[in-house]
């Protein structure tokens, strides 16, 4: 399935990110990338268990999309993430263990 995403483009913003400690020993950094409006073929915002606003077809389309997403992702190092104000906002997100760093 296609994306609409330039995950090669998107890792290299990434890399230009600086890293946030999230937890001790864990740091990330992240790009936006949209929002779900924008970005899944449906086009909404909808829990899965309760998704009254959206067909089959549809929540089918979304989940065929994010799988898509993900794998094109691991093959980065990254991972797609929900804002944390705002869950409709989509990340493009990587951490990494700082443990070992010290």
């Amino acid at each position: 399935m296609e994306t609409g995403l330039n995950t090669q483009a998107i890792r290299e913003e990434l890399n230009q990110e600086e890293w946030e400690d999230v937890e001790p020993d864990r740091q990330e950094r992240r790009v936006f990338l949209g929002t779900v409006f924008g970005l899944t073929p449906s086009g909404k915002y909808y829990m899965p268990w309760a998704h009254s606003n959206v067909t089959e077809k549809e929540a089918e389309r979304d989940e065929e999309w994010h799988v898509a997403v993900t794998e094109e992702f691991e093959k980065h190092d990254m991972f797609l993430t929900a804002g944390e104000g705002d869950p409709c906002d989509l990340f493009a997100s990587e951490s990494r263990d700082t443990a070992d760093r010290e």
